[in-house]
């Protein structure tokens, strides 16, 4: 099951794992998991930004693989970061 980790940067420089999101293979949509559970409805009802120019202006855990591949260019600052693609 393909997922991704978004991580937090904590103040003696290491990283936690703030979420996790997983793409469900049957339902075709992402389900995100954290102990914040504003981060993971803000995800839910904001979406996050398409940067890869396919005309999307926002993509949401509903798109399922694209919504996954596209979270590590939208969390990119020092201190929130996402990692690739998973594939388990």
């Amino acid at each position: 099951m393909p997922y991704v980790e978004i991580y937090k940067l904590k103040n003696d420089g290491s990283q936690d794992i703030l979420a996790v999101c997983r793409l469900e293979e049957g339902a075709g949509e992402v389900v995100c998991e954290s102990a914040n559970p504003v981060f993971t409805d803000n995800l839910k009802r904001e979406g996050i930004k398409d940067y890869s120019g396919s005309g999307k202006e926002r993509l949401f855990p509903y798109d399922g693989r694209k919504f996954l591949e596209q979270l590590k260019f939208h969390f990119r600052s020092a201190y929130l970061s996402a990692s690739d693609v998973i594939e388990k």
